[in-house]
């Protein structure tokens, strides 16, 4: 028993003295091999869009770290590659004997900083930026745009509203349908287009100040500016520019000061005649608490609502995402998804097909055996999908699902899980009070009709994008079969189990009001 003891402590030293003894030439060809995994698992033209230049890969330690200039990059890489980067990093660095792990890392000066050593994909040099006119750089403090208007499959839905912002990024005359005024409800392309027409514009003129970002971000620098003291440069940073992106309008709902700001900077923005677009849930008259001012500055350009896409654009948007993630759908899926990714009569937007989509590819990744004779994925993979997907939470009858009332799905989280309300309608972070709030958003999302802003707005939430990305989350977690661990009597359940258990408790706790009633 000593001897095995002893052999086994020395090949655990050793195998930990091999995880942290790789020099430095062995991390370069690890992180050779793992971009060119990387590159091969998401597709190239998609790697090198989101990789390229507005991320840095660096093996540090026992972390490959993906530094990125700002929180919404860090945030969108993490939704949409962090999953398929840890499986190919898990394999890879097992295989090289040292246990990595992946973390996104925001650093902004990262890339203001002259590079060491030449390396692939990290961006231009302080020299070769020195030789772009500065007025090419990003102004202010916006976001980074990563959608291009080449990528946005145009419908019958669509169709207006994509016009309208190739129109103003491109026309010469784009300034006078400013301001552009796209609205409609969640996941049917709004961001896109803007990110999409701010790339375009930026695209045709090099030496135009472009600024896209969203009205959170403009309400808390324009919070931070008052409390500094620093008015002038705030108002400088966001008036001199050629195009003003701004999403989430709906955001400054209620903020009196903030919204009399923005009103003055698109006014000042339209009289040196700059172009503007905006995008909200609503149209600038539904929007509650806005003042009369700033609506009827909203409504004084054009005005274009997106609608959710019929079967035929959603079959499109379907083989486009599946050829950018390599998916081969054989003859007739496209189809077969776009006319069941929603029930019957049910609202359908581009988020609802993607995560179709995402539960066809976890089907023909686990159960290869289904696929057709060629390796396709055929009508069989798609239908196993779509009976996985309606098991559970998501296959209630409509009937259950029309009486229930966020409150009532906050008391049974909240009794579940064993936390306070005002904790999860507050700040913070603990496990299982991140845990309760996602099942609470969720269990809003699929047990009601209520939209992702009216549940943000039902659960004192800023903004609905924390709704979405939490929903998207848990969503994904629970197709990946993960269990709970927050401490609580529910560990070791998988999420879908405790999902099924708090809408069980939901549809009674309902039945039994609807009675009382």
């Amino acid at each position: 028993m000593e001897s095995r003891s002893s052999s086994s402590a020395s090949s655990t030293s050793t195998a930990r003295h091999a995880q942290g003894s790789l020099r430095s030439d062995d991390h370069a060809q690890l992180l050779d091999r793992l971009r060119g995994l990387f590159s091969r698992e998401v597709g190239e033209e998609r790697f090198d869009r989101f990789f390229g230049n507005r991320a840095r890969l660096l093996v540090n330690g026992r972390t490959l770290d993906v530094t990125v200039a700002n929180g919404f990059m860090r945030d969108l890489l993490e939704r949409r590659f962090g999953c398929d980067l840890r499986r190919v990093l898990r394999e890879e660095s097992a295989a090289a004997g040292c246990e990595l792990e992946l973390r996104f890392r925001v650093d902004g000066k990262a890339f203001d900083e002259p590079t060491t050593a030449p390396a692939p994909n990290v961006g231009p040099s302080r020299s070769a930026r020195s030789r772009v006119p500065r007025r090419a750089r990003p102004s202010g403090r916006g976001m980074e745009p990563v959608q291009r208007l080449e990528d946005f499959v145009v419908g019958d839905a669509n169709r207006i509203a994509f016009a309208a912002a190739q129109r103003l990024a491109e026309g010469e005359d784009g300034a006078a349908c400013t301001p552009l005024f796209v609205h409609g409800a969640c996941g049917l392309g709004k961001t896109h287009l803007l990110q999409g027409a701010a790339n375009r514009y930026r695209q045709l003129n090099p030496r135009g100040r472009v600024l896209y970002l969203t009205a959170e971000v403009f309400t808390n620098e324009f919070v931070s500016a008052v409390q500094g003291g620093s008015m002038n440069a705030f108002r400088k940073m966001y008036r001199n520019v050629d195009l003003l992106c701004i999403d989430d309008v709906h955001f400054v709902a209620g903020k009196e000061a903030t919204q009399n700001e923005l009103l003055h900077t698109l006014d000042a923005i339209g009289m040196g005649r700059a172009r503007i677009m905006l995008a909200s849930d609503s149209h600038p008259r539904d929007i509650r608490k806005f003042n009369e001012a700033l609506v009827s500055r909203l409504v004084s350009g054009a005005v274009v609502r997106l609608d959710p896409p019929d079967v035929e654009l959603r079959a499109r948007i379907i083989d486009r995402l599946a050829r950018r993630r390599q998916l081969p759908l054989a003859h007739g899926a496209c189809r077969l998804i776009a006319e069941h990714c929603v029930p019957e009569g049910a609202f359908a937007s581009v988020r609802d097909v993607e995560g179709v989509l995402m539960q066809v590819e976890a089907v023909w990744k686990l159960l290869p055996e289904l696929s057709a004779a060629d390796g396709s994925i055929g009508s069989i993979i798609v239908q196993h999908a779509l009976d996985m997907r309606k098991q559970g939470v998501s296959s209630m009858p409509k009937g259950s699902r029309r009486p229930v009332q966020i409150e009532t799905i906050l008391s049974v989280v909240c009794d579940e899980l064993e936390v306070q309300l005002n904790e999860v309608l507050g700040p913070g972070r603990h496990r299982r009070v991140v845990l309760a709030r996602s099942m609470a958003y969720y269990l809003a999302r699929e047990l009601t009709t209520r939209s992702y802003p009216e549940i943000a707005q039902a659960m004192a939430r800023p903004s609905h994008s924390s709704v979405v990305s939490a929903y998207t989350r848990i969503s994904k977690q629970m197709a990946e079969g993960k269990t709970v661990q927050v401490g609580s009597r529910h560990d070791g359940l998988t999420l879908s189990a405790l999902a099924d258990r708090l809408a069980d408790e939901v549809r009674r706790r309902s039945h039994v009001s609807g009675r009382g009633s």
